[in-house]
């Protein structure tokens, strides 16, 4: 048998190892996988990313992807859930200092509209859901609503909203989000 280094990969006899025999903590171990699928994600879309591409960005066997993550939705989904809570805190950092709800929203909706645009993963996301042409229908199901209105909450309490109305803002948010990036002309300033 014949060992070899491939760009930083130990081989043998054409098998990858997993973590080239020294395998990180658990924590770290999906860290890295979570990169990686970032990476595909950006690179090649949600629906082309596999636990195949995943594995050989890592550059770990697939075996070692199901260790850690039950099968390519779970992947995909955990990347996903990374860059939405990276938008969420930005959306809260950014809109902190602000005390007019209305102000509140249309801060952080400029935010996330820039960010999406910005952020490879949620942007690679929302261009596959714009693609079969269900991204309203997606993004306004019940966990997108939820997601909204968790980043719209500084603008929720001080306008004393129901539950209806939040969820109401929280969807007219993600529709003018929807159609400011599908429509980007004219150009519109932050102001």
């Amino acid at each position: 048998m014949t060992s070899t280094a491939l760009q930083g990969i130990d081989v043998l006899e054409g098998v990858r190892r997993p973590w080239a025999g020294d395998p990180p903590q658990a924590a770290a171990a999906r860290r890295r996988l979570l990169d990686a699928a970032a990476r595909c994600i950006a690179r090649d879309g949600p629906a082309a990313t596999s636990v195949a591409s995943v594995a050989a960005e890592a550059g770990v066997s697939r075996p070692t992807v199901y260790r850690y993550f039950d099968d390519r939705d779970a992947l995909v989904r955990g990347a996903l859930g990374e860059a939405a809570v990276r938008l969420h805190a930005t959306i809260h950092e950014r809109t902190a200092r602000l005390q007019d709800p209305g102000e509140s929203v249309v801060e952080g909706g400029v935010h996330a509209l820039d960010t999406v645009r910005a952020d490879p993963v949620l942007s690679a996301i929302w261009s596959s859901a714009s693609a079969d042409g269900s991204v309203v229908g997606r993004f306004t199901e019940p966990g997108g609503v939820a997601f909204a209105r968790s980043c719209l909450a500084r603008a929720a309490g001080p306008a004393n909203w129901s539950d209806r109305d939040a969820d109401e803002a929280a969807e007219q948010v993600l529709r003018l989000a929807h159609s400011l990036r599908e429509y980007p002309e004219p150009p519109r300033s932050p102001a």
